[in-house]
């Protein structure tokens, strides 16, 4: 497994945290072994030794040793720059045969296509409909402040809106949209990065569904979806330059370490 020295430490300093009591050099070995890592027992030692000298962890008499308060907060430090990067790198992943235009394209497609999903809920959606639909714009936003990814979350919010509108023939069209989860990721990149809220645009909806308005329904997806459209324009023109160019990002790369 090709890994940086710093990621075999971290890795390391992370099991001692997950662990209930002392771990020594052959406790730690195994359990590094267990996460596809090889380090003898000897490497483990001077890993415990190194962690002691920088004081991330403390021995306990004889039987191993434990993760110190500062400990925690080094790794957790690392933990969150490697979740950065894997957010990062997903981003570039998912825009390699990628250009701006492309994502766009896909976003006009979806408009037209969920405006009338929209409308149609807003008539045909039933009382379980939009509670259910209440529950995920909850749970989203409770994803979101949690600083965790909402991707799922969204795409679970325009699926079940397909679903209330009762029309298959669209709730088909929309999955093939959304088969590849790669540009939901793109788009939730860059939505971040400009600071916009699809949270509070799926709740815009589904006020409108819930009050049985399909004209202001669709208004409002159509508002969401220019939305996103605005922002990958201003994510283009504001981060990757002024110039307007239509860039190919994809052969830009970070690392990262995928947290299991």
């Amino acid at each position: 497994m090709d890994v940086s020295r710093d990621d075999v430490y971290f890795k390391a300093l992370y099991i001692m945290s997950e662990s209930t009591g002392p771990v020594g050099a052959w406790k730690l070995s195994r359990m590094l072994s267990q996460k596809g890592l090889r380090v003898s027992e000897a490497t483990a030692g001077r890993l415990l030794r190194a962690m002691e000298d920088r004081g991330h962890v403390s021995s306990e008499g004889r039987t191993g040793r434990v993760i110190t308060p500062k400990g925690k907060e080094d790794l957790k430090e690392w933990l969150d720059s490697q979740v950065r990067n894997k957010t990062h790198t997903a981003f570039m992943e998912s825009l390699k045969i990628r250009r701006r235009q492309e994502l766009i394209d896909v976003l006009v497609a979806r408009k037209a296509i969920e405006a009338e999903t929209a409308a149609l809920a807003a008539l045909n959606a039933t009382s379980r409909d939009t509670e259910e639909l209440w529950r995920i714009v909850e749970e989203h936003q409770a994803i979101l402040e949690s600083g965790m990814s909402g991707i799922e979350k969204d795409l679970e919010f325009h699926r079940a809106l397909a679903s209330a509108s009762k029309n298959k023939v669209l709730a088909g069209a929309l999955d093939v949209i959304y088969h590849d989860p790669d540009i939901g990721r793109a788009l939730e990149y860059i939505r971040a990065k400009v600071g916009s809220s699809m949270v509070e645009d799926h709740r815009q909806i589904l006020k409108e569904v819930a009050r049985k308005d399909p004209e202001a329904a669709r208004q409002a997806m159509i508002r969401h979806i220019s939305n996103v459209i605005s922002d990958v324009n201003r994510y283009w023109s504001e981060i990757r330059g002024s110039s307007g160019r239509d860039e190919d990002v994809g052969e830009r790369q970070d690392p990262g370490w995928v947290r299991s």
